[in-house]
């Protein structure tokens, strides 16, 4: 099987997976993200820690996302939880990390807290948010999975046709600055549509957002980019066929989801 056909089947279980998800319901989305945020954070552990640390490992990182996806995920699905309880299981959580570097005398503490710090902030609670839009309907989760998707098309079709011009050659050589318009103004075109189809959103929160998705997409993509660049290696994993690990699919997602999600709060009519 080739190469490109095994990324094609590869993206049409995903986009199924999700779309299939929200449909059901946020506990659904709750579930499936859980394991992609755990699996997503030992690849994010890999990439940042010497591989003579002495600090917690891999276990550690995966359990501290997990728990941390949980706590701020079950803020939109349990009326009793409240953010306050999510902060506090997240807080309890960096203390117990601070004793574990200390008692295991790490090489680089600075550099092992600030990378859990990622795990939280990078990894877990991109994915958390996934159920924060849900709160709202699902079109509005699907419709920024959609401008997601339609950033990455439009920006790779641009980007093969006309592009000339380097975004950042010395990250990623590939992208130029005529994909990234490309892929703007195509995700604002489906913004367009989304507000006359499924106006769940605003006009100006499904035209915003379409902005901010394909903006900070591309500076996730960008971002991890440069991640996998310092540590020297052309993956983040090899879990995903024809696409590499969890963080090379979502890299656009852990920064675009935030990002939407303050759109929607900043911009209600």
């Amino acid at each position: 099987m080739n190469e490109l056909l095994k990324r094609a089947i590869t993206g049409a279980v995903y986009v199924a997976l999700t779309i299939g998800a929200a449909i059901a319901g946020q506990w659904t989305t709750l579930l499936l993200f859980l394991p992609v945020c755990i699996i997503g954070a030992r690849e994010w552990h890999r990439l940042y820690r010497h591989d003579d640390d002495r600090g917690p490992g891999e276990v550690v990182a995966m359990a501290l996302a997990g728990v941390s996806y949980l706590a701020v995920s079950s803020v939109y699905v349990i009326p009793e939880w409240r953010a306050v309880q999510a902060i506090a299981v997240i807080f309890a959580c960096l203390v117990l990390l601070c004793y574990q570097l200390m008692r295991a005398a790490a090489k680089d503490p600075a550099r092992a807290f600030a990378g859990h710090l990622g795990t939280i902030f990078y990894v877990a609670l991109p994915f958390a948010f996934a159920n924060a839009m849900e709160q709202t309907g699902w079109r509005a989760f699907i419709g920024f999975m959609l401008l997601l998707w339609t950033n990455d098309t439009g920006a790779y079709i641009v980007g093969r046709a006309i592009g000339r011009t380097k975004l950042m050659p010395s990250v990623s050589p590939g992208k130029t600055w005529e994909g990234l318009l490309g892929g703007v103004a195509l995700t604002m075109l489906l913004g367009w549509w989304l507000a006359k189809s499924w106006p769940l959103l605003n006009t100006e929160q499904w035209i915003v957002g379409a902005v901010v998705v394909a903006v900070t997409a591309t500076m996730g993509d960008l971002l991890e980019s440069s991640f996998k660049r310092a540590r020297g290696v052309k993956d983040s994993g090899t879990l995903l066929p024809g696409h590499g690990g969890i963080l090379d699919r979502f890299d656009g997602f852990l920064l675009a989801a935030p990002a939407m999600l303050l759109v929607m709060y900043l911009t209600v009519a």
